[in-house]
């Protein structure tokens, strides 16, 4: 078992987002981070924060000498939110809220309103990789307000990133990338334009590289490098800005998978296939045989994973706190696993396929997930 961290709603990835809201006036339901707050109170012109997804505080630690660009302007660690995960923690930050607030729970969810369990950012069934008839599932299920909507009027605001989504539509204005130095050129270009703005960057470095290689590969650490240099090069060519850089979530390497769907006992007692992440997976369970389904976790399972009812799940908060979002309950399911250790859940399809082969992976509840950096960098003074 590694080291256990819960989310601290009281310093999350949700503090920082809510520095930059309460900067330019606008509401935020989470405290701010009080080391952004004294930088922020030099009153730079243009807020940026750019996410360099996966990039956890651990995983960049043990990639990066002290004295590099990016861990030489650390100011503070944070939690992610519950589970630490793109889906959920980047949703975070386009709209200021936890995974209990926003519905967005993880990769895929389980909507009866489609009968299928379905991947909420691409609108594709999760199990077949078929896409979903209707109107765009989360969208249509888990809308909610941007950030940018948040400060409409109180400043410009931009939003950068490889691909269209529903979290970049109401920025004044949208910045597509193809690269990383396509990053660095359109934070430049903003650094250097007149009036007040704020910027939300995405990035999915490290995080691709983490999950095809693994977290302490060859292949991850030079991406590592590749960003720290990228970055400091770019901050001779900021102009009056505050550059916060942080992540979503860490990440860790794993090496074996629990095969729901070649475990008898934990199979039989299910009503569906595991849904939301396989490092933090919801299980429906026949009513009759939750007894039979708790002894077959604790059995299979053992110390590698922590095993919560619904009603152990909502009375912890692990999701965060505030207004339950309408498919909070559905989502949940009655049980949820969550991954202490270096196992992930698997569920194999009966003609063989596996829907998830990664090698790092993310949504447990470890430090090497859990934990976020937030570094920064006042420019332009």
């Amino acid at each position: 078992m590694k080291k256990i961290v819960y989310p601290d709603y009281d310093r999350s990835i949700l503090s920082t987002i809510a520095s930059c809201l309460r900067r330019f006036g606008a509401e935020a339901s989470y405290p701010s981070l009080p080391e952004l707050d004294g930088l922020l109170a030099t009153n730079p012109r243009h807020v940026m924060i750019l996410l360099l997804d996966g990039m956890g505080e651990l995983p960049l630690g043990r990639a990066l000498p002290v004295d590099s660009y990016l861990r030489s302007h650390h100011v503070a660690t944070v939690t992610s939110i519950f589970p630490p995960t793109t889906a959920a923690a980047t949703t975070a930050y386009y709209c200021g809220l936890s995974a209990y607030e926003s519905g967005w729970l993880g990769w895929h969810l389980n909507m009866k309103e489609y009968a299928a369990d379905v991947v909420a950012f691409l609108g594709r069934t999760y199990y077949t990789d078929k896409p979903v008839d209707g109107p765009p599932p989360a969208p249509t299920l888990m809308p909610y307000e941007t950030v940018f909507d948040r400060l409409a009027g109180r400043c410009r605001t931009h939003a950068i990133c490889a691909f269209d989504s529903y979290s970049e539509k109401d920025a004044d204005e949208r910045h597509r990338v193809s690269n990383f130095q396509d990053v660095a050129d359109a934070l430049a270009a903003i650094s250097q334009s007149e009036g007040r703005s704020f910027t939300l960057a995405y990035w999915n470095q490290p995080d691709a590289k983490m999950h095809d290689f693994g977290e302490g590969s060859r292949e991850a650490a030079a991406e590592f490098r590749a960003l720290d240099r990228a970055l400091a090069k770019l901050r001779e060519r900021l102009g009056d800005a505050l550059l916060i850089i942080t992540s979503d979530h860490g990440m860790i390497d794993t090496d074996e998978a629990v095969d729901v769907a070649k475990i008898p006992e934990l199979l039989e007692p299910l009503v569906i296939p595991p849904s939301i992440e396989p490092r933090a997976s919801a299980f429906s369970v026949k009513h009759h045989r939750k007894a039979a389904f708790e002894d077959a976790f604790r059995k299979t399972c053992g110390r590698d994973f922590l095993l919560f009812s619904r009603e152990e799940a909502r009375r912890s908060a692990l999701f965060g706190r505030g207004v339950e979002h309408p498919k909070f309950d559905d989502f949940l399911g009655d049980y949820l696993g969550v991954a202490v250790g270096t196992r992930y859940f698997r569920f194999t399809l009966p003609d063989g396929r596996v829907p998830y082969t990664l090698i790092g992976q993310h949504a447990g509840l470890t430090e090497d997930e859990m934990l976020v950096a937030v570094l920064a960098d006042r420019t332009g003074t």
